[in-house]
């Protein structure tokens, strides 16, 4: 098994610089953060406070490291607003 040292940031700017603009993605969903991390033991880059949904924090994971992991999500998430029987 490889290991690949991970950097550490000071800033999201530095984030950006690092893996690009389209190289990172955000996610506020914390049920979908949790299982990112849980299922497919990757983390977060960095985490601030949501530019677009306030009152929510941003985990800012690498894209490319979130594409199977989206697509579990996808199958698997939990539906809002769903009625309960």
């Amino acid at each position: 098994m490889r290991y690949i040292k991970k950097q550490v940031f000071d800033s999201l700017e530095e984030v950006k610089e690092a893996f690009g603009d389209n190289g990172i993605i955000p996610i506020t969903e914390m049920k979908q953060v949790i299982f990112y991390i849980s299922r497919y033991l990757i983390q977060p880059v960095w985490i601030c406070p949501s530019e677009t949904n306030h009152g929510k924090m941003a985990y800012y994971f690498i894209k490319a490291e979130t594409k199977k992991p989206y697509e579990e999500w996808m199958k698997s998430r939990p539906i809002k607003n769903a009625k309960k029987y």
